[in-house]
């Protein structure tokens, strides 16, 4: 059809409105026959009378993304006019004279004459640069989402309404064996089949409901946030979800339990070690009474020898549990970080008895006790470290093998390098390599959640460490471990024996009067008989009636007094003596159950007076006494 010159008009007014630039060229010289107002907005200037096939790029400022002019060959000019079809090109940048960018998507197509040949191209285009934009942000999000996803400990799941996983993302996989996309397709029933927890919670979540749980995949605890998919019209078409590696965090809290576990341990300790050593001293005293009286009627009592060791029995085992009472009170005060010349070889027997159950069904004990000088330690702390490695070294042998293998303790001199070294060996299964460089880092452990002291090897290391000591371990796999606690000796002290000192008889003393303030009568009364015979001895169980004794004026050469006493504690009592009569509180003996107050504690750590703790063998009350009735 032929056009008006008024159609013309028309079509070149409605093209000028177009937001689509337009641009023919005859072909093939690619010289200029039209262009539209679009043409002229997109590309920030009027079309070029120079500009000619081969010369389009430079003209126009046509570049790729990557900032390089574009190619000439790949125009939509030049391949519609090679290929003699219909192009589209959508990887244009327009660098504008004015120095700014456009994206630009370019539509060819040939334009044939009756004959069949290409006479003109038409090329039409649009701005996409907002397009491009857009893309690029979703890019940037998909990136930061991927990044997220690869670096956190996260894992992108969801699944359809047959439990079929549809979406499995997350560097978090890889802590439950899987790697992004490999769970894609397969069924849930079918992976975790041995967890019915996690089936239940899938569910859960297929029936509409959207919640959050903890589930535990073998050794890994995830925190999970489930929430379902739904169509259009409301119905539940799968659920999506997102776990969260939380294994460290769930360790972090069941120490802080079992710390908190301790700490009430320890408070329960100090009351139960109070309310058993009363008892435990008049059941001791009692004994003493016996057998001293079975030692004067010998001859004439028939099987005085075998009672003799009934008694001796009796004895011995109040005294055990006198020493695991001890060993109990370590617990209640572990805020005591005084150090002072301390028996090493006195607290690891101490260890020793608090462990000694553990020991007999894992192990053999064998002893090796030099005579070693005291060390600058603290006793309390001392022993949580050796109570800690022993209870390892029984962790460390398999159960039902005690006849065959062994515990050996070990304690030596370093004269050269004045260290006192305890060693603690096992002959258990030993730490892998790759693993002794950790073994004292805060948190490490090669036991499964929940198994152990709960004190950590890296409280003992930083305990040795705050006593200017060292502590080293030697291991091999499938032989067993040593740790050796190397602890500086006190200069100012002499070798003295590891071994407790035996029974024997205590030094004689001068006969004196004596005052025991004790608000337990049974006990007030069982050290009156056991002191009886040789000194002259009263017995008050209110404090304050014998505080009133002494103010009124009466004298006595020794003050056995209890240091824990309901309505007036001795350390009151001592107080108002020392401010009346100064030389009588300089003849208190204190005797204590357990100071477990903070007050009791600080009272016994300044004063100088001679604390006994109950229960107390008869050797050791003599020796108290003999300091005031022997001077």
């Amino acid at each position: 059809m032929t056009l008006t010159p008024f159609d013309e008009s028309l079509i070149a007014a409605i093209a000028d409105r177009l937001p689509v630039g337009i641009f023919v060229a005859s072909a093939p010289s690619g010289a200029f026959v039209y262009a539209n107002d679009a043409f002229q907005k997109i590309l920030g200037m009027p079309p070029s009378a120079a500009a000619q096939a081969g010369t389009y790029s430079p003209a126009y400022g046509i570049h790729t993304h990557d900032g390089a002019l574009y190619p000439e060959d790949r125009l939509p000019f030049a391949r519609a006019l090679s290929q003699n079809e219909d192009v589209t090109v959508d990887d244009i940048v327009i660098h504008r004279v004015d120095g700014s960018r456009v994206f630009v998507r370019a539509y060819a197509r040939p334009l044939a004459d009756s004959a069949g040949v290409v006479t003109h191209v038409l090329i039409a285009f649009t701005d996409i640069t907002e397009e491009i934009r857009t893309r690029a942000r979703a890019d940037l999000a998909e990136g930061r989402l991927q990044h997220l996803l690869g670096h956190a400990p996260l894992i992108l799941f969801a699944y359809d309404r047959e439990c079929v996983v549809t979406l499995s993302e997350g560097r978090g996989l890889a802590s439950i064996g899987f790697r992004p996309k490999e769970l894609l397709g397969r069924s849930l029933f079918d992976l975790y089949a041995d967890e019915p927890r996690f089936i239940a919670n899938a569910q859960r979540v297929l029936a509409g409901e959207e919640f959050s749980a903890l589930t535990k995949l073998g050794p890994v605890v995830l925190e999970t946030t489930l929430s379902p998919i739904r169509s259009a019209t409301g119905e539940v078409e799968g659920a999506i979800g997102v776990s969260l590696d939380v294994t460290e965090r769930a360790k972090a809290q069941a120490r802080l339990v079992q710390a908190e576990r301790l700490a009430s341990m320890g408070t329960l300790s100090a009351t139960v070690a109070h309310e058993i050593n009363n008892p435990l001293t008049y059941i001791l005293g009692s004994l003493e009474l016996v057998a001293a009286g079975l030692a004067g009627a010998a001859a004439t009592l028939p099987r005085a020898g075998e009672l003799a060791r009934h008694i001796e029995n009796a004895r011995e085992g109040a005294d055990r549990v006198r020493r695991i009472v001890l060993g109990l009170q370590a617990f209640s005060r572990q805020d005591d970080d005084r150090t002072e010349p301390t028996d090493a070889c006195a607290v690891l027997e101490r260890a020793l008895d608090m462990t000694g159950n553990a020991i007999r069904h894992c192990a053999r004990l064998v002893r090796h006790l030099e005579r070693v000088p005291l060390v600058l330690a603290n006793t309390l702390r001392l022993g949580q470290v050796f109570v800690n490695l022993l209870m390892n070294a029984c962790q460390a042998i398999p159960e039902g093998q005690a006849d065959l293998n062994e515990i050996r303790v070990r304690a030596s001199f370093d004269a050269e390098k004045q260290v006192v070294i305890i060693a603690v060996e096992d002959t258990g299964i030993g730490i892998p390599p790759e693993l002794q460089a950790r073994i004292f880092e805060p948190f490490f452990t090669t036991k499964p959640l929940g198994v152990g002291t709960g004190l950590g090897l890296s409280i003992c290391h930083g305990i040795v460490e705050g006593f200017g000591g060292k502590i080293e371990l030697e291991s091999v796999v499938g032989r067993g471990t040593i740790f050796r606690v190397q602890l500086k000796a006190d200069g100012a002290t002499s070798v003295r024996a590891a071994a407790p000192p035996s029974r024997s008889a205590a030094a004689p003393v001068r006969r004196g009067r004596v005052l025991i303030v004790d608000d337990d009568e049974r006990v007030a009364r069982s050290l009156a008989l056991l002191l009886h015979r040789e000194h002259d001895v009263e017995v008050s169980t209110e404090p304050r009636a014998a505080a009133g004794r002494v103010l009124a004026g009466e004298r006595f050469d020794v003050i056995l007094c209890d240091l824990m006493m309901p309505k007036m504690t001795g350390m009151e009592l001592y107080a108002l003596v020392a401010e009346r009569v100064p030389e009588q509180a300089e003849r208190f003996v204190f005797v204590t159950g357990g100071a477990f107050t903070p007050a009791a504690d600080a009272f016994v750590h300044r004063m100088s007076n001679i604390l006994l703790q109950k229960p107390y063998d008869i050797e050791s009350l003599n020796a108290a006494l003999a300091v005031h009735l022997n001077r």
